[in-house]
């Protein structure tokens, strides 16, 4: 019984660890902003006249962000 209490003890607070290091969509596209600059906008604004909307979705956020790394690397037109 002990065991299984410090198992569960253990993976809860490996779990939590895991949440707490993802890093979120909004994060990840002020990385890119800071990096690419201009590009990053270029893209974004071609995103956005492509339909892509920016919002807070984790979703639509990944959707975006996707695109604009492959305007970046040069793959949208």
């Amino acid at each position: 019984m002990k065991a299984l209490v410090i198992a569960a003890l253990v993976t809860a607070g490996i779990g939590s660890v895991a949440v707490a290091q993802q890093r979120t969509v909004r994060d990840m596209m002020n990385d890119m902003k800071a990096r690419y600059g201009q590009t990053f906008d270029q893209c974004q604004a071609l995103a956005t006249s492509r339909g892509y909307r920016l919002s807070d979705s984790e979703q639509e956020g990944r959707l975006v962000m996707m695109f604009i790394e492959g305007c970046i690397m040069g793959k949208q037109q």
